[in-house]
């Protein structure tokens, strides 16, 4: 075939432009620092690195998901640690009043540094992380967590209710693997483990075999009834003696001992189980006479036998109430009975075997409350408000610190269990962040040029194409007076 000059001038060009496109691609990637700048490029790499870019970006979420839940758990075991301060100061607070003497003044100051300890709990407990959620909601973290629902004349808080959720929440951080963020205030505050009731008075009623529903405090309102005398002496109950009598016993417990030192009925002297003798005349229709253990019975002396002189045995029946006396169940003297309050329905076992007088005893359902109702409750007996004994009232203060000391122990195990949590979420971020570094590093590795290479072809290109230049221009330069010398 003749090879004509348009040919060879043709096949010039096509040189020129393939060594001026190699030329302009190694320029294009040393300003990028690209190797692979299309798909064309390299297919397989290309495939590789999408699908690089593509874990890059999954790698991505799930940091931001596991500093996000880390922070939620560290700020968490912050607001725990602070928790943990507030009740230790309670706790020494309690023991301080405990060891001292109970000056009023004193007495004041301290239930007042109880209730700085109230308000500074309160706001650990319904802390907020900068996006608004509320640390201790739980899965409702939209809600405030603790809310006061009463406070008394001087504006304290005297109820503290939960209204979080009992849920945690969770942030996913792996293949079926989950951790606990958003920890549930009743959990922290609410830690709750029944023990037996304490009874707190001087009626002789003790806890009863049963478990009880009843939470936090109550009274127990031990009631008289009727007193009956018996033997044939001519003594009767006085006209008080249905509401003002305190004895209350199955019969023989409690006893009279009457003296007719007159020998015809017209006086004498009476007296409640061997307590002080209290004179009598035929007059009287409601002698009060007192025990020994302050016990009282209201008597009928206008028709004693003459010259009666002996010992009676007396029974007294009476009630039990828990709810203020509106409900209330006949005593039977049984080492268990159950008293219902018909308000909330919860009930107490009372052992009412060895109840022999009227009145009120004071409650305390141990292991039942929460944190506020611990503190609330600490802080009044501080003030007395119950009226209790010295000694009553030291022991109620003992009582108190020993639930601190079981809601703090239940506030530290949750610190600990979500502090151990952070710890495997910083290292489990720490290998993710590793793992992402080596992908985007294999990733640079498939992309990136190598640059002394690059630059050395870049040098040879340029030369084809100085070369590819000059020998067009030679070829372009024949004319026909070539061909004809």
């Amino acid at each position: 075939m003749r090879v004509t000059s348009e040919m060879q001038t043709q096949q010039a060009l096509r040189y020129l432009q393939t060594n001026y496109a190699r030329m302009a691609k190694l320029q294009e990637q040393l300003s990028s620092g690209k190797r692979i700048l299309r798909s064309s490029d390299a297919p397989a790499d290309m495939v590789r690195v999408l699908q690089n870019r593509a874990e890059d970006l999954r790698l991505d979420t799930h940091l931001s998901t596991l500093r996000d839940a880390g922070y939620v758990l560290q700020t968490s075991v912050e607001a725990m640690t602070e928790a943990r301060e507030v009740l230790t100061h309670a706790r020494d607070v309690a023991l301080e009043v405990n060891d001292g003497s109970h000056d009023p003044i004193a007495d004041g100051a301290f239930a007042h540094e109880i209730d700085v300890a109230i308000d500074r709990l309160l706001r650990v407990a319904n802390r907020q992380l900068p996006d608004g959620r509320h640390l201790f909601g739980g899965t409702a973290s939209d809600t405030v967590p603790f809310a006061v629902t009463s406070t008394d004349g001087a504006s304290r808080p005297t109820a503290i209710a939960y209204q979080g959720s009992d849920q945690e929440s969770e942030a996913v951080v792996g293949k079926d693997l989950s951790v606990g963020t958003l920890i549930s205030g009743s959990r922290v505050f609410q830690g709750r483990a029944r023990q037996t009731t304490v009874f707190t008075g001087s009626t002789g009623a003790r806890p009863g075999s049963g478990t009880d529903s009843a939470t936090v405090r109550g009274t127990l309102l031990v009631r008289h009834t009727l007193t009956t005398i018996a033997g044939a002496s001519g003594l009767s109950t006085g006209s008080s003696s249905a509401t003002g009598d305190t004895i209350i016993g199955p019969g023989g417990v409690h006893s009279l001992t009457l003296n007719d030192t007159s020998g015809t009925g017209a006086g004498g002297t009476v007296s409640l189980n061997g307590g002080p003798p209290f004179a009598y005349t035929n007059a009287d229709t409601d002698l009060q006479v007192t025990g020994p253990n302050g016990e009282v019975i209201h008597l009928n002396t206008t028709a004693i036998a003459p010259g009666f002189s002996g010992s009676l045995a007396l029974s007294a029946t009476g009630t039990l109430s828990v709810d203020g006396g509106a409900t209330s169940i006949p005593i039977d003297f049984s080492a268990n009975q159950i008293v219902t309050d018909g308000t909330s329905g919860t009930m107490t076992n009372v052992d009412s075997s060895l109840i022999r007088q009227a009145g009120t005893e004071q409650l305390d359902y141990q292991g039942t409350a929460d944190v506020f109702q611990i503190l609330i409750a600490l802080r009044d007996t501080i003030r007395n408000a119950q009226g209790l004994s010295a000694t009553d009232r030291s022991a109620a203060i003992g009582r108190g610190i020993a639930e601190l000391d079981r809601i703090q122990t239940g506030v530290v195990e949750a610190m600990g269990a979500q502090s151990v949590q952070a710890e495997y979420l910083t290292k489990l971020e720490e290998r993710t962040a590793d793992v992402q570094l080596n992908l985007q590093k294999a990733n640079d590795e498939l992309e990136s040029v190598d640059l002394a290479a690059t630059i050395s072809a870049l040098q040879q290109q340029e030369n084809l194409y100085q070369m590819s230049l000059q020998l067009a221009a030679r070829m372009n330069s024949i004319s026909l007076a070539d061909f004809l010398t």
